[in-house]
């Protein structure tokens, strides 16, 4: 249940802050080219649009989007962080059990139990 409210704040929160994105770019480029290149190239350029421009209705609304859509981001990482994905009930998560595989166990590094270390080489005088 949880996974569906985190996959649902992503992806509501990353689509309303493309779509206010893609809004205030074709705002900034409305209002003067100016304006949308420096909104297009600055990273906070963007922010400095929407101050002097506050007083527009449209331009605070698309704002308000971008808010919007990095709130429900956030309310998408605070969930996952609260309510954390459930364990396999297949797996212990004490075990150090590696998983079955195709693979022969040549690819194995820790030493084996059976096999006694290999002597150690004498030095010649």
């Amino acid at each position: 249940m949880s996974g569906i409210a985190i996959g649902l704040f992503f992806g509501l929160g990353f689509l309303l802050t493309i779509v206010g994105s893609i809004w205030g770019l074709v705002q900034a480029f409305q209002e003067d080219i100016v304006w949308g290149l420096l909104y297009f190239f600055v990273p906070c350029a963007g922010y400095v649009f929407y101050a002097k421009k506050w007083s527009n209705l449209k331009i605070r609304k698309t704002f308000l989007i971008q808010c919007a859509g990095l709130f429900m981001f956030v309310l998408g990482g605070i969930t996952t962080a609260i309510f954390p994905p459930p364990v396999s009930p297949n797996v212990d998560p004490g075990s150090n059990e590696q998983s079955p595989s195709a693979f022969p166990s040549d690819f194995n590094t820790s030493p084996s139990p059976n096999k006694s270390p290999a002597p150690k080489p004498k030095s010649s005088p």
